[in-house]
């Protein structure tokens, strides 16, 4: 049995669009939630889910469902 989540596991749940940049096969990533990558050595990042962990989801979560413009995908360096 595996209970290791896959690169492409991790980039499925954080909702990871891949976006032409318009320079030849060049893309860039694009997502509804940050990345491992970005979560990592955040101010988020404890170790545990925490009471401003779950403040922040429920705000985001709030954005996307009303279709506010701060709800949408979001680059790595817009993350930051």
């Amino acid at each position: 049995w595996d209970n290791e989540l896959t690169e492409d596991d991790m980039l499925v749940i954080c909702g990871v669009y891949k976006i032409f940049t318009g320079n030849g096969d060049q893309t860039s990533d694009s997502s509804w939630w940050p990345k491992p990558s970005t979560w990592q050595g955040s101010s988020m990042d404890m170790g545990y889910w925490s009471p401003q962990c779950e403040e922040w989801y429920r705000h985001r979560r709030a954005l996307i469902s009303s279709g506010d413009v701060g709800g949408a995908p979001k680059t790595a360096q817009r993350w930051r």
